[in-house]
């Protein structure tokens, strides 16, 4: 659950402005966004509900403000029966998102993209050949609905997503950072899209 009461929501999907602020693989280094360490990876706020593997249908976890925090749990698999966990939020206010995800008890290769509904597509993605991938993108006004995908290129895992809701600092990189894309996933990024897309490659 988030730490204060979230206004759960459903509303018409408005577009969203995501501003990327971190190379993958690296949390922010400014005092704005330093965290202490995540707790210890069993814990956590919310656990996944399933189904959650298509854009639409993510988990949806309320709305947030600045100063919220959360730490959801999850399992995700490398092949077409679990490929990728959403999770729906909306924005009450301009904040900046830094989220930390790593997989528990054991070693994949864990990635984390930003779905826009508005636009019908992945508008950030950290692919790093780590198994933990972090940053922080920001969200410029309020009433704006995302999703953080969970996915992995390789390897099962139980996993722990840590998302904090930071006052925003509308920082525009010369480069988005996102570093090249990684190649031979299994199951593709762009099946996240619509249900029918999903459910027509799991008939292959």
């Amino acid at each position: 659950m988030l730490r204060r009461s979230p206004a759960l929501f459903s509303a018409p999907k408005k577009l969203l402005a995501l501003l990327p602020l971190a190379l993958p693989g690296a949390l922010a280094c400014d005092n704005d966004h330093h965290h202490e360490d995540p707790p210890p990876a069993p814990y956590f706020d919310v656990w996944e509900q399933e189904p959650n593997d298509a854009s639409c249908c993510p988990d949806y976890l309320g709305t947030l403000y600045v100063g919220d925090a959360l730490v959801i749990g999850g399992f995700i698999r490398d092949d077409g029966f679990d490929p990728f966990d959403g999770f729906g939020f909306r924005s009450g206010e301009p904040m900046d998102i830094e989220f930390y995800l790593e997989p528990v008890d054991g070693w994949a290769d864990l990635d984390l993209g930003v779905w826009d509904p508005t636009v019908g597509d992945f508008v950030l993605i950290w692919d790093s050949p780590n198994s933990v991938e972090s940053g922080v993108f920001t969200i410029p006004s309020a009433l704006e609905d995302f999703q953080l995908v969970v996915m992995s290129y390789e390897g099962d895992a139980e996993y722990r997503l840590f998302v904090w809701a930071d006052p925003p600092t509308f920082f525009t990189p010369e480069s988005a950072g996102l570093g090249p894309t990684k190649a031979g996933r299994a199951v593709p990024s762009d099946l996240y899209g619509p249900a029918e897309n999903f459910r027509s490659s799991r008939s292959r």
